[in-house]
């Protein structure tokens, strides 16, 4: 496709085309450039879905359509229709968050809403500077709780290498419906430098194959939750840190809701960079560290677990979880827990932690846990924990031991039994970091912990998890595609 668009028949986009081959992206008519931008091209960051803070299914689904640019005077409007027939209908104007920190040419993050859609439905999106189509693409709006999800989830991702871009080339070849990341989305501070260099270029490149990644961003909504490296110096060491507030937009239906709290990771003392830094995150920070999701019949709930100020013993964080697993009718119950509560990796047999909110995953039917942190594939057995002891005080220390007694479903299979008596806890940490953990210990059972089922770091890889109605299968598929395991869970 060449030329800016100018009349509304011209061929219709394909979703699947859009992630397999790359296409979406127009020649630009001629325009001036703003500080920062590429010849020819007025986007820092290519266009990339988000679903916004939109935590629970609508009858009527929206979308949010989110671009970069520098500070240039341009008028930008975006257009959709629903089915990708009929005439354009313009979304609401874009809102604007200026990023000025130090270090870091300044620059706009733009948002628009696309309202109306129907679940489970596609629609073709444009973007138009001055006039002029600079961008198209196409998208599914959120399933219903009726319709089937395929989503894909794996950690560990950002590091910029050509295991992360294989990953991603195979992740989109099965056209999911969205893409869950527990964290680690980049590494290795979060910074502003980092997403362009190490996140962006895998999943917005304008060709898919296996060198270059694939163009997922633009037709698939990405979520994620908060790992080692997503927050993990203040702003006093990078001023351009805290990017993941900047530059996404989940629900904004989390716990932690003020810098001042003892559970927010704080920015830093640099008063100069703390107003940058408030001014770019808006009301996302720090609220958007938690926060939970329904996405067809199942409900994510998305924490904020490396973090060394959060203390998931605290009452309010369990109140809140409590009430959020409680409060969803949805089939499935999912959460990501980027630190694992139950790993055989030996690089990191302390990490603890999160064993603190098992009763709570255990009283409200959670059925998977996703996470990161390791970087390998584990599956535990269906499993029951209870604590030796009650447990006091303050959480917060990743290796924060907790041991107790646990109850192992071993007749689930998988294939012929499918029904789990218990909670399977599965980390999924090969997702482009090139530093697997522990390669020695892949299918050597002998240097499991006793709950542990399968283990494989061998090779960079990702979670393929389908939902139809009270089946659930999961395929874990390795970089060149190759299937590494495949079990099925029923209710």
């Amino acid at each position: 496709m060449s030329g800016p668009e100018t009349n509304e028949s011209q061929s219709e986009l394909s979703r699947r085309d859009v992630l397999r081959a790359g296409a979406g992206v127009l020649a630009l008519a001629p325009l001036s450039q703003a500080a920062g931008e590429k010849p020819g091209d007025p986007f820092l960051v290519k266009p990339y879905l988000q679903l916004g803070d939109a935590s629970r299914l609508l009858k009527s689904e929206q979308m949010v359509v989110s671009w970069q640019t520098g500070t240039d005077e341009s008028k930008w409007v975006v257009e959709f229709r629903p089915g990708r027939k009929g005439k354009w209908i313009a979304a609401g104007a874009p809102k604007i968050d200026p990023v000025v920190v130090s270090g870091i040419a300044p620059h706009w993050v733009f948002r628009a809403t696309l309202t109306g859609l129907a679940p489970g439905g596609e629609f073709e999106y444009r973007v138009r500077r001055n006039g002029n189509t600079v961008f198209a693409s196409t998208g599914r709006a959120r399933k219903s709780g009726s319709q089937s999800v395929r989503c894909v989830v794996m950690g560990d991702c950002g590091t910029g290498s050509p295991q992360q871009k294989r990953v991603a080339f195979q992740a989109a070849r099965i056209d999911p419906d969205f893409v869950l990341i527990p964290g680690d989305l980049v590494y290795s501070n979060g910074r502003i430098s980092e997403y362009r260099s190490s996140f962006w270029p895998a999943y917005s490149p304008d060709t898919a194959s296996p060198e270059s990644g694939a163009p997922l961003l633009r037709s698939v909504p990405f979520l994620g939750g908060l790992g080692q490296h997503d927050t993990g110096a203040t702003l006093d060491d990078y001023a351009d840190g805290f990017a993941f507030y900047m530059y996404w937009s989940f629900p904004l239906n989390g716990p932690v809701g003020d810098e001042g709290s003892a559970n927010a990771f704080p920015l830093g003392n640099n008063q100069e960079r703390r107003a940058a830094a408030f001014a770019a995150t808006g009301d996302r920070y720090p609220r958007m560290a938690n926060y939970s999701f329904d996405y067809g019949d199942s409900h994510w709930t998305v924490l904020d677990t490396w973090n060394p100020h959060i203390n998931w013993n605290d009452p309010m964080l369990r109140k809140w979880l409590r009430k959020d697993l409680e409060s969803t009718d949805a089939t499935w119950k999912f959460v990501s827990s980027y630190l694992p509560p139950f790993n055989s990796s030996t690089a990191y047999p302390h990490t603890q932690k999160m064993r603190v909110i098992v009763d709570i995953l255990q009283d409200t039917g959670v059925d998977i846990v996703f996470c990161g942190y390791a970087h390998s594939y584990q599956v535990t057995y269906p499993l029951r924990f209870t604590p030796t002891s009650k447990l006091d005080g303050p959480v917060r220390a990743a290796g924060h031991e907790i041991p107790g007694k646990f109850e192992l479903d071993k007749t689930f299979d998988g294939k012929t039994k499918t029904k789990a008596d218990g909670i399977l806890y599965i980390t999924t940490g090969g997702g482009g970091n090139a530093g697997l953990h522990s390669p020695e210990q892949t299918d050597n059972p002998k240097t499991w912990q006793p709950f542990t089922v399968k283990y494989n770091a061998s090779v960079n890889q990702f979670t393929d998890l389908r939902i139809n109605d009270d089946h659930l299968a999961l395929r874990q598929v390795d970089l060149n595609g190759n299937l590494i395991d495949e079990f099925r869970v029923s209710k």
